[in-house]
């Protein structure tokens, strides 16, 4: 077949295969949209011509049955006749056919390093109708390495814009237009439409037809650069202010916006800091105007959170423990952190000499953890009335921390004080407390007009958690309470952040007591609170008593391991049927589990890895009630007093 019929032949066949695409969801708007210069694909649709109802006669006791039909969205569709499919068929075997003998075409030209003309022209007619064969698009820039025709760029400009036409989201021709441009930004060659503006203006239409096109705003952005942003901030405004509903074009900001921001804190992976202020009020009036005009769309609170927000602080040493019984010491972190086995990033010294240490997570998992224990060398603590200094240093932060343990003391630790505007969330932290109190009256007063819109109540919440979590706490559930009833399909989230904002209070409470603490240690009491999980257990590492009765949590809380002075826990009353993943508590004393749905006795297997556990609770358990159950247990825990009544 001549090479010339071929190329016909394909563009042929496989046009109607662009229409099927185009049926199949993708804008039949976008081909109008292109520069005139750009070849247009043919007319597409959305959905397929409405036809008429058919008219279905039957002649009484002929026999003859009506053509089988199915509904579907309320529309009628006949299934095709036998001739039908196999017309169709034959259609789809044919342009089957013609694909595969134009990519053997190209392929053996390729072999034969025949990557002319003609090659180019049928990996084009190709491409032209499925966009989407990233082989064509790796072969057409392997022609083009070498020294390409006069006007090849303005001629691939056009060949990508085409197959936008057909797909405007295909990942081929977007990288090829890309690496285009690049090219013609690099050797200086003249590309017809190539310019800035000109790609802005391809990327305007296609945005025009599905704002969210992620390919299109992320080709303008890289087009513009640095020194366009104020042309794109005005871009994204005026997108903004046809449809604040734009979450792309919100976003798109946020990005721009990346340059305004003040340096990240050091060590914390680069992230950007707060937003100067005059830009953050020119920005928050835009939010404002668009939270006024519809509190309940979601995308302008997302963008107010993102303002208000900077880079997570960086992973610090916020607590040193060391016993002399265990000869272990414990480092708790601000975040979780990955640290190998004898990790050159965590360093112990002991009186300024380097110790050799290895780490294993308090957890007993090989993943990210807070608190990661190290075994100190037999003869460190020796004699007992010797004095140490322990220093531990993070070496990415960088961070340390150092803990002395006198002559004579069994234990000491060293603990970094809890600054209550980080706690709750401390991405936000970070922000002008008088312009997040400002955004807390926007709340409340367009609660007062919605007093079940979402949006102002999440970003309520979040404000005022970092304000002062203790003085808004009763104000703070009550936002929770009215989100949890306006919005039940996000429960969970909803639960766990009441949880988080109750946990968060207690600490704070534990932290400005101004009393001295109970001779055993400081105990913390969150019964009752309808906890479905315990976040902040890092900030806990002292504590010698909690109290968790009442609420709804289905297991042991994630994070215990690093509680090494835990002598009492109370979990009586929750939703727990198993202790699976309970990690080993070296000073566990008592557990009260009474009135969980705890049924079998190996649910407590990891009771055993404790070892001064001596109480155990479980009355109003069916454990208690099932026969044997006494024996049972104490052949699981011998030296364990249980109580099952």
């Amino acid at each position: 077949m001549p090479r010339a019929a071929l190329r016909g032949g394909v563009k042929r066949a496989l046009r109607p295969a662009a229409a099927s695409v185009g049926r199949l969801g993708v804008s039949r708007r976008a081909s109008r949209l292109l520069p005139p210069s750009l070849p247009r694909a043919p007319p597409l649709s959305h959905h397929p011509p409405r036809r008429p109802a058919p008219q279905v006669t039957q002649v009484s006791g002929s026999g003859a049955a009506p053509p089988r039909r199915a509904a579907m969205h309320g529309r009628l569709k006949l299934r095709p006749s036998e001739a039908q499919a196999a017309a169709r068929r034959r259609e789809r075997e044919e342009k089957l056919r013609l694909y595969r003998t134009a990519m053997a075409a190209i392929f053996e030209k390729r072999r034969r390093g025949q990557l002319d003309g003609e090659a180019l022209a049928l990996a084009a007619a190709v491409l032209a109708a499925q966009p989407d064969v990233g082989t064509l698009w790796n072969v057409r820039r392997e022609a083009l390495a070498r020294p390409p025709a006069p006007g090849w760029a303005a001629a691939e400009l056009a060949l990508a814009g085409g197959c936008l036409g057909v797909n405007p989201k295909s990942y081929g021709a977007w990288h090829h237009r890309a690496w285009v441009l690049r090219r013609v930004t690099t050797t200086g060659d003249a590309a017809g439409d190539a310019t800035a503006e000109a790609e802005g203006a391809l990327c305007a239409r296609l945005l025009a037809a599905d704002p969210r096109n992620f390919h299109a705003w992320e080709h303008r952005r890289a087009v513009a650069g640095a020194d366009g942003a104020g042309a794109e901030l005005e871009f994204a405004a005026s997108l903004l202010a046809r449809d604040f509903s734009n979450f792309s074009a919100w976003h798109y900001r946020g990005e721009l916006l990346r340059g305004a921001r003040t340096p990240g804190p050091p060590g914390g992976g680069g992230g950007p800091g707060a937003l100067g202020g005059g830009r953050l009020r020119q920005e928050l009036e835009l939010v404002h105007n668009a939270v006024f005009t519809d509190p309940n769309d979601q995308s302008a609170w997302v963008y107010l959170r993102c303002l208000l927000s900077r880079a997570r602080p960086p992973a610090a040493i916020i607590c040193l423990y060391v016993n002399r019984e265990d000869a272990t010491l414990a480092a708790t972190f601000s975040r979780p952190v990955a640290v190998s086995q004898g990790s050159p990033e965590l360093e112990l010294t002991m009186d300024e000499a380097p110790v050799d240490a290895s780490w294993r997570s308090a957890e007993g998992r090989r993943r990210p953890g807070y608190v990661w224990l190290c075994d100190l060398p037999p003869d460190a603590l020796d004699p007992p009335l010797s004095r140490r200094r322990f220093r531990v240093t993070w070496r990415p932060g960088p961070a340390h921390r150092d803990v002395i343990l006198e002559p004579g003391s069994d234990e000491s630790w060293s603990q970094e004080p809890v600054t209550p505007q980080e706690l709750f969330w401390p991405e936000m932290g970070g922000a002008d407390p008088a312009v997040m109190q400002e955004q807390v009256e926007t709340c409340r007063e367009l609660l007062e007009l919605e007093p079940r819109s979402r949006g102002p109540l999440l970003t309520l919440v979040l404000l005022l958690s970092c304000l002062d979590p203790a003085a808004n706490e009763a104000e703070t559930l009550r936002c929770l309470q009215t989100l949890l009833e306006a919005d039940p399909l996000r429960g969970g989230f909803v639960r766990d952040l009441r949880s988080r904002a109750a946990a968060a209070a207690g600490i704070l409470r534990l932290e400005g007591a101004g009393e001295a603490p109970p001779p055993d240690g400081p105990r913390l009491c969150l019964a009752g609170r309808e906890l479905t999980s315990l976040p902040l257990l890092e900030r806990l590492g002292l504590v010698t008593g909690l109290e968790l009765g009442g609420n709804r949590l289905r297991g042991p809380p994630a994070g215990l391991g690093g509680l090494r002075r835990l002598r009492v826990l109370d979990l009586s009353h929750n939703e727990v049927a198993t202790l699976a993943g309970l990690p080993p508590l070296p000073r566990l004393e008592e557990l009260l589990l009474d009135g969980n749905p705890i049924s079998h006795a190996p649910a407590l297997a990891p009771l055993a890895a404790c070892p001064r556990l001596a109480r155990l609770g479980l009355a109003g358990t069916p454990l208690a009630a099932a026969p044997g159950a006494a024996a049972h247990l104490a052949e699981l825990l011998p030296r364990v007093e249980v109580a099952l009544a």
